[in-house]
């Protein structure tokens, strides 16, 4: 079977080229000590997914010098990075390898939290989703700071820039009907970017499990979507993936905005090199930041700006940043003998993720999933060599079924209204800032009305809680989308190089629970409706012993996790709301300092949070090339 699967493979893709990377040594990349020797217009500090798209950007002026610095390296053409069916997390030659404190409401769990430490930041190790929230909660954004154009209708022209969209291979799944395809295909040029830098496109292979899960999903009510990008992102949805289909490779902000600008001569790059603090001067309006101080090779180097510092570390280290730089809660930055230079206590507070759990099914035999690489490591050599050689075969595909769904479609009135009783029992309890204070109206109105998608439920296939050997299995991957827990993250010694102490508080507020609850229900429900009931042997995880709701929390709290898309961490909201940064993105008390990336973000949205990471920078971009004066 794996070698006519193969033969099926090695056919299902035409593809015109097999290999991705920067042409040469792309000229932009510098060593440390002449890094430190250039005057620059602009400095960012991080070369993620917002980082490189923000700095590559901004080098299109000619007339500006701008640097990055990244902690990590460039991996082109490495197919741990490049092929989509391989999960880059957890190799700590490209992740961070974070993990949290304690979680004291989920046995007292460590839980691993993946960060991209590479050129191309987490956009190298994430699981390619591209995919938009709903318009609604772009929208909410402008509350938090009204008048900067944060808003759907702000974001999408940067959303389609970012974007190039690949119309081949088409939408294939089940529930479209041609009345849908059709208005999908009139829409494309209003809602979609065709000439963009990160490609997004459909997978090109599909196991027999995805039409037989759409379908089971439809007969539960929940319709396909042909148009998740449009505002509406509800329903079952064949994701976008950034992925290259011309080449069957992950497509991500190093090969992407930065090979394509890496030939500017005002572009510079260091690598390899961890900024340590960002540097100030007081003037009458506030701390002008100037430079920044980072290490490489053993070496302690500044680096300077004229212009304006942008901080890019993301959600977990942008807060650590700005600590060790003097900005931020004074009593923690006093606990470390850090002198406080602005106190701003939200820094590293209104910390969020999506919280999930997983309903894993065992299929009936001979029934192929991702599962084969696991269960036959010669068919696994026989397509790595073939994707090494062609970049195609099953190494070039991903999983691409997710369903967003309002979570007042999953249970019936009576429950929803005691969810509803118990978030605002929590929210009576007190909330931590006044940034949640702003959160919660939107909250409670996304999880009582039947028009944003407050769920996801992912289709793996493939078994990932220890899944046995020639076995194969679908995993729901099931995500509470807007929890009402909030988690920080902050320094916990003053040393630069040691990590962050990220507390997620997954489950500290009970409507987390509870609602995770009836999601995991929900989904255990999908193994029993036809057509996907047909293909399973068992649920294997939670244990069928697991009837009552007193077992399925005890099974919660034992392997609760994150969707990875953190945020939150130094919010756009007003100061005295525990914000960290305006409607600009510029840090409150400074007068050039900005953040740029997942961490001003002040509400969670329905979505993986790529695309939109994107379109900020490409936002704020826009926004700075506009303000010049030269």
């Amino acid at each position: 079977m794996s070698r006519a699967l193969l033969l099926l493979l090695a056919g299902s893709f035409a593809l015109t080229c097999a290999n991705v990377a920067c042409p040469g040594r792309p000229q932009a990349i510098e060593d440390p000590a002449q890094f430190s020797a250039i005057k620059f217009d602009y400095l960012v500090i991080g070369g993620g997914t917002a980082g490189v798209a923000l700095s590559a950007r901004l080098s299109e002026n000619p007339l500006l010098v701008v640097g990055l610095i990244e902690a990590g390296t460039t991996h082109f053409g490495n197919p741990i990075i490049d092929a989509p069916a391989n999960s880059p997390g957890g190799n700590p030659e490209f992740d961070w390898m974070f993990a949290s404190v304690p979680q004291v409401h989920a046995n007292g769990q460590i839980i691993a939290l993946p960060r991209g430490k590479l050129l191309g930041g987490s956009s190298g190790i994430n699981g390619l989703a591209w995919g938009r929230g709903s318009s609604a909660e772009y929208d909410a954004w402008n509350s938090f700071a009204p008048g900067h154009g944060w808003t759907w209708d702000g974001l999408l022209p940067y959303m389609k820039k970012a974007e190039k969209f690949d119309t081949n291979p088409p939408n294939p799944y089940p529930g479209i009907t041609p009345a849908a395809a059709h208005k999908a295909q009139e829409d494309l040029p209003r809602v979609d970017g065709f000439l963009g830098p990160v490609s997004a496109s459909h997978t090109s292979f599909y196991f027999d499990t995805v039409p037989n899960l759409v379908e089971s999903l439809n007969a539960l009510g929940i319709p396909t979507n042909a148009e998740p990008q449009s505002g509406n992102a509800t329903g079952v949805t064949n994701t976008l993936l950034s992925v290259d289909p011309r080449c069957g490779s992950r497509s991500y902000s190093a090969t992407t905005y930065f090979c394509s600008h890496s030939q500017n001569s005002n572009y510079r790059v260091l690598l390899n090199a961890q900024a340590t603090r960002v540097l100030f001067s007081r003037t009458q309006s506030g701390l002008t930041a100037t430079g920044v101080e980072y290490i490489s090779g053993n070496h302690t180097y500044t680096a300077n700006a004229t212009r304006e510092i942008i901080l890019s570390a993301g959600a977990d280290q942008t807060p650590q940043l700005l600590e060790l730089s003097g900005v931020g809660n004074s009593t923690i930055l006093q606990a470390y003998g850090i002198e406080p230079l602005i106190d701003l206590p939200g820094v590293g507070e209104n910390w969020q993720d999506q919280v999930l759990s997983v309903v894993q099914f065992e299929l009936k035999p001979g029934i192929a999933t991702f599962d084969l690489l696991r269960n036959n490591a010669t068919f696994a050599a026989e397509q790595a060599a073939l994707y090494n050689e062609t970049h195609t075969g099953l190494l070039a595909a991903a999983d691409n079924t997710l369903t967003f769904v309002p979570l007042a479609q999953l249970v019936n009135a009576t429950r929803l209204a005691t969810l509803l009783d118990i978030l605002d029992q929590g929210v009576a309890r007190g909330l931590k800032t006044g940034v949640q204070q702003l959160q919660t109206p939107f909250l409670r109105q996304w999880l009582s009305q039947d028009i944003i998608g407050s769920v996801e439920l992912i289709g793996w296939s493939k078994g990932i809680v220890s899944p046995e050997s020639g076995k194969s299995y679908v995993t729901m991957i099931n995500v509470l989308l807007h929890p009402l827990s909030r988690g920080n993250v902050h320094i916990n010694s003053s040393d630069p190089l040691a990590p962050p102490a990220i507390d997620p508080c997954f489950l500290a507020e009970e409507f987390d629970l509870q609602a995770l609850v009836d999601i995991i229900k929900f989904a255990q429900g999908i193994g029993r409706t036809e057509p996907f009931a047909d293909l399973v042997a068992t649920q294997t995880n939670p244990a069928l012993s697991a009837q009552t709701d007193d077992d399925l929390i005890a099974y919660i709290r034992a392997g609760v996790g994150g969707a990875d898309h953190h945020i939150g961490t130094a919010a756009m909201a007003p100061q005295d709301k525990g914000g960290v940064v305006d409607g600009t993105l510029k840090v409150y008390g400074t007068t050039n300092l900005r953040v740029v990336d997942a961490s001003v973000i002040p509400n969670q949205i329905g979505a993986h949070t790529q695309a939109s990471v994107y379109a900020i920078a490409e936002k704020v971009a826009d926004m700075i090339l506009c303000e010049l004066v030269l």
